[in-house]
């Protein structure tokens, strides 16, 4: 049988523009309806800025899949088996009836270094980069285990620290999302200026698995793109243990009150983390995808589905292999009145249904929906009122 070679990078590179447009017609063809798309979901005004910042994010997702090769037949062919090995291996291990088991509680880092940084984009704080081994290990035969450990630099966890000195304050844990993890992007997202030097809050930004420097590639996070779904267990699985490494090392120098702040990828590990950690003040997940397969699927490159049926993805495999890192699988254990979270009615990376499925699985906790995307959340200026508050109520 003949393999069909995927499309050259030329001929996909010359077809985005035409994305945008395509996004940018059918967005404004919804806008203008003005009815919700999703139940319960508020419908968005159509105006310029929000059928712009819709159609951005859709050409974002393009773009990310175009600086990414496709992979060849033989090789999904490949993840195809393994997803189902590690759909068996969950189910037989009884994870999937009771995914907390597949989750060890981390110890408190030993040997952990902290080193003096500047960035122009942290004046005028100053601010530390912490740094300690993950010591995450996969479990005992677990499929992908072995190769997820040869990764040249993904064992060392590095944080951006902003502690005052004296006597303790609260603690806002800041978890990036999917490309974030370098001190730039860090900055520009959660203002760890504002919340150290005007609120008084000690602030950590860990880097997640594959990200920063963390990882290799053309941008952060780049490995994380490919449909390797072993890997995506391995980075939540270890992104989770990685972050509650950093909540034991702040309960260890005596934090006591400690809130999550998560954006896109980060609410996700965040919202796990507050499923398995107890005692955290609060958690606020900002733009969440929280639903994996949905997620990949609705960014699945349409080059893939050209393959053969052997090499095309087993959506029901990769929602099995997936369920023991969702944070939809496993009660929260923050009280619902420290809940929060924010959604763009308009986002098209992370879809509203996603944020909606959240807020559902969280008792219908405080929800502060946006008329906007999810590229551009950063400057909707009804986001940082929102998530002021909502630390207010945690850390109170």
């Amino acid at each position: 049988m003949t393999e069909r070679r995927p499309q050259s990078a030329t001929l996909r590179w010359l077809a985005l523009p035409g994305v945008g447009i395509r996004s940018l017609v059918r967005e404004g063809m919804a806008a203008a309806v003005g009815r919700p798309r999703y139940a319960e979901v508020p419908a968005y005004a159509p105006s310029l800025r929000t059928v712009a910042e819709a159609a951005l994010d859709r050409s974002f997702s393009r773009g990310m899949n175009l600086l990414t090769d496709l992979p060849h037949p033989v090789v999904l062919r490949r993840a195809r088996a393994e997803t189902a090995e590690m759909a068996a291996f969950m189910a037989d291990g009884g994870y999937h009836a009771d995914p907390a088991r597949y989750h060890r509680t981390p110890a408190s880092p030993d040997g952990e270094r902290r080193a003096r940084a500047r960035s122009w984009f942290a004046q005028p704080a100053r601010y530390e980069v912490l740094s300690f081994a993950s010591a995450y290990q996969p479990l005992a035969d677990e499929p992908g285990g072995a190769r997820w450990l040869r990764h040249p630099t993904n064992h060392t966890v590095h944080a951006q620290l902003f502690e005052h000195a004296g006597e303790p304050r609260p603690w806002v844990l800041c978890v990036h999302g999917f490309g974030m993890g370098t001190p730039l992007a860090n900055f520009t997202v959660f203002s760890p200026q504002r919340l150290h030097i005007e609120r008084g809050w000690n602030v950590v930004m860990p880097s997640l698995p594959l990200h920063g420097r963390r990882g290799v590639g053309r941008f952060s996070g780049r490995e994380v793109l490919a449909p390797d779904y072993l890997r995506i267990v391995h980075l939540l699985a270890q992104g989770v243990w990685d972050v509650r490494r950093v909540v034991a090392w702040i309960r260890a120098r005596g934090g006591k009150r400690i809130a999550l702040y998560g954006i896109s990828l980060g609410a996700y590990v965040s919202a796990l983390v507050s499923a398995l950690e107890d005692d955290l003040a609060g958690v606020i997940a900002g733009i969440p995808a929280v639903d994996f397969p949905a997620l990949a699927r609705d960014h699945e490159p349409r080059e893939l589905r050209r393959y053969g049926t052997d090499a095309r993805i087993d959506w029901d495999h990769v929602r099995s292999a997936t369920r023991a890192v969702s944070p939809l699988a496993l009660p929260p254990r923050v009280p619902r009145e420290r809940r929060f979270i924010f959604a763009g009615t308009a986002d098209r990376v992370s879809r509203p249904d996603q944020a909606r499925a959240l807020w559902r699985h969280w008792d219908r906790c405080a929800i502060h929906w946006f008329a906007g995307g999810h590229v551009a959340a950063q400057w909707n200026p009804t986001i940082a009122p929102f998530v002021d508050a909502s630390l207010r109520t945690i850390l109170a």
